[in-house]
């Protein structure tokens, strides 16, 4: 329901977006306006700071391509081979200055529409001028039509994005926490697999917040410290995971399962409880964690002393040990997690 809401939305932004650049090019008497309606179509995006970078992006890559392709009309013969061996050359230098400049990847297409359609009636530099013109006009459009019609912006995408990380993060914390319960085996890798690719994709779209931000579309930012907060706990899962796949003995079970499960859950719940403050705001209790922790370190120092400690292998031993610091290390990630991003709210 959610996505298809987001869809008509967008499909509402772009029709406004090009009914309005049409009927400007018309008023304006523009000789070739259907480039601006083209520059809305290729620039509108679902967020206001992914549409404005990809409108500088495209201005950038017009103004190079123009100017490119314009200076080859102007030294090149009106001849059918040289203006093909000249198009080669400009095409082939384009593509090689895109692959090291990627926002240039559109200057090779725009050089060569304007060494192609270029009529010698036309003066070259006022071909060139057009064009600039008709693309500037088409990525303002559609800039103002993201940020003013039904706008999303690209920080709320990317918080939501990252609280939908938490909620999977959550549910693996709570699969662990049965299995460490019970003393019995457990995969986690398609799932941390799932959430390596989720945390991929949200940082792709950071980009275009820190966009937003610069451009001065948007007043708040994200801190950077969010994403690299919710990799180490990421890491720290994965390696949980990887520690508690293969159950414990019986008298480890018996003696601390209770306590490891009740961490796992308890960090399980601070993360939707991060999660719900990213999207919408507000206070995170850091006492959500302490009277698990308490719990476990207790039962963790009570075992230590305990005859049923002398009973495991050393293998056993170095795994209980790396389950007990991970998870105080994880604690504290979630803790650092917390503080990043009630800084990015009061931001």
């Amino acid at each position: 329901m959610a996505q298809t809401k987001r869809a008509a939305i967008q499909a509402l932004r772009v029709m406004i977006a090009c009914t309005v650049t049409y009927a400007i090019s018309q008023l304006l008497n523009l000789q070739q306006g259907y480039w601006a309606v083209f520059t809305v179509l290729i620039v509108m995006q679902a967020s206001v700071g992914a549409t404005a970078g990809m409108a500088v992006d495209r201005l950038v890559a017009t103004v190079a391509g123009a100017v490119l392709g314009g200076l080859a009309v102007l030294v090149t013969p009106h001849q059918p081979v040289a203006i093909g061996v000249a198009l080669i050359c400009v095409v082939g230098f384009a593509s090689f200055v895109s692959a090291r400049a990627p926002r240039l990847r559109n200057a090779g297409l725009t050089a060569a529409i304007v060494m192609l359609t270029h009529s010698q009636s036309v003066p070259v530099e006022i071909f060139v001028i057009d064009r600039i013109a008709e693309i500037t006009l088409g990525g303002v459009i559609g800039v103002l039509s993201s940020l003013f019609i039904l706008p999303t912006r690209s920080r709320t995408v990317v918080l939501d994005r990252f609280a939908s990380a938490l909620e999977v993060m959550a549910q693996i914390l709570r699969t662990l926490a049965a299995a460490a319960e019970k003393g019995e085996p457990v995969s986690a890798v398609e799932a941390n697999i799932g959430l390596r690719q989720s945390l991929i994709a949200a940082e792709a779209l950071l980009i275009d917040a820190q966009r937003e931000r610069a451009l001065w579309l948007a007043r708040q930012g994200i801190s950077d410290a969010i994403p690299r907060s919710l990799w180490r706990i990421r890491n720290d899962m994965t390696y949980v995971s990887h520690l508690v796949e293969t159950p414990f003995p019986s008298v480890v079970v018996d003696a601390l399962g209770p306590q490891v499960a009740s961490v796992l859950r308890a960090q399980a719940g601070f993360a939707e409880a991060c999660g719900k403050v990213l999207r919408a705001g507000g206070q995170i209790d850091s006492e959500l964690l302490s009277n698990a922790d308490n719990s476990l370190q207790e039962a963790f120092d009570a075992f230590q002393h305990s005859d049923a400690a002398q009973s495991i292998g050393f293998s056993d031993t170095g795994r209980l040990f790396g389950v007990d610091f991970t998870l105080r290390r994880m604690r504290q990630n979630f803790l650092d997690l917390a503080d990043r991003i009630q800084e990015s709210h009061a931001r």
